[in-house]
């Protein structure tokens, strides 16, 4: 009697969660295309213009629910109907296959953001840097100082004084002291800006090594080359592109570092799946971004200053980390740097991610 009230109880359960998971537009779309063919969960990144973790979190209740299998095959990690008796079920309760998914193309929303971006550190190179990458969100504490908020980041003293040109104040940490970087190492910093970063590490892989930056904004590679050229750089390349589809061959490098970066791009997926492609085995890649403590709102999701500035385009810490698994990376250490909220966010729900991550 008994055992057969669980099993009653498990099954009301079951149904619940079933359709509690149909009961949104959103997961209703992302059945339908499915139920035409399995997807990575990248390819819905822009469909209906909804961001990332909303999209991830739509597909774990569709998970949960018994609705949608996740597979992962290779960086990537594919959804799609449980079974053929949940693909029937589906069907006949009136939801329609879709055809192409709309969502693979790139949408508007993710173009305007990079252009955005664009023109934001367009300007930041021409004009001169600012903190908080960029927006006017800083405390006075810091100022727009690129010194001060570089020491306050980690920096030292002797790294402050290689190339002080190439320090615009963008960064949100010091990835490169993170770990060891040694001579002969071949480094590709993503999101590189004027080149800060690249130098240093410059300076530790030494004439047997080298070091690539690549970076979306054509001023910031500009700055980079001359800085590069000006100060007798050899060992040092600038590559104009875009780090969701890095011009770099794959298993080519040693090492990444990333500099508060990845959370202006729209597609972070894309990032990491690209970084564990051009890495080789037991490389690592040394991460220092800016995540979210608690969702913002739809309004400073929108706002083009939060988003230039690093805040807008950040996504949930923990959905941040489970991206770089879901991509194939092991990650060797993580760390948190809450305080910069205070000092250069406003106390906005925001912090600095400290990563080491290994492609296994």
């Amino acid at each position: 009697m008994y055992i057969c009230t669980y099993i009653h109880d498990d099954m009301v359960e079951e149904r619940v969660k079933f359709f509690k998971a149909l009961g949104d537009e959103t997961r209703l779309n992302i059945i339908g295309f499915l139920l035409s063919n399995e997807h990575c969960a990248c390819d819905f990144k822009q469909m209906k213009d909804k961001d990332q973790t909303t999209i991830s979190r739509h597909l774990k209740v569709l998970t949960e629910a018994g609705i949608v299998k996740r597979t992962k095959r290779g960086r990537n990690i594919i959804y799609d109907i449980k079974n053929d008796e949940m693909k029937g079920r589906l069907l006949n309760m009136g939801i329609e296959a879709k055809g192409d998914c709309a969502c693979n193309k790139v949408g508007d929303t993710g173009s305007i953001i990079k252009e955005s971006v664009k023109k934001a550190y367009g300007k930041i190179a021409r004009e001169g840097g600012s903190c908080c990458c960029g927006s006017s969100c800083c405390d006075g504490d810091v100022s727009n100082d690129p010194i001060r908020i570089s020491a306050s980041l980690g920096y030292s003293d002797e790294e402050l004084k290689v190339l002080p040109e190439s320090n615009l104040g963008l960064g949100c940490g010091n990835p490169g002291a993170f770990g060891a970087i040694k001579l002969g190492d071949i480094v590709l910093d993503l999101g590189s800006g004027a080149g800060m970063d690249v130098f240093l590490a410059a300076g530790k892989v030494g004439n047997s090594g080298k070091v690539i930056g690549v970076d979306i904004t054509m001023d910031m590679i500009r700055k980079a080359r001359r800085n590069a050229k000006k100060n007798g750089f050899t060992n040092v390349e600038f590559r104009h592109g875009d780090i969701e589809e890095l011009p770099v061959d794959s298993d080519s490098v040693d090492l990444i570092l990333s500099n508060c970066v990845i959370n202006l791009t729209p597609n972070k997926s894309k990032v990491f799946n690209e970084a564990y492609r051009v890495l080789r085995k037991g490389g690592k890649m040394y991460i220092s971004d800016m995540v979210l403590l608690e969702e913002l709102t739809e309004e400073q999701r929108n706002d083009e200053e939060l988003i230039t500035g690093c805040v807008g385009g950040a996504i949930l810490r923990d959905d941040y980390l489970e991206l770089l698994r879901d991509a194939g990376f092991y990650l060797d250490r993580v760390s948190d740097d809450i305080g910069i909220a205070e000092r250069q966010y406003q106390n906005l729900p925001v912090e600095s991610l400290k990563i080491v991550a290994v492609k296994v």
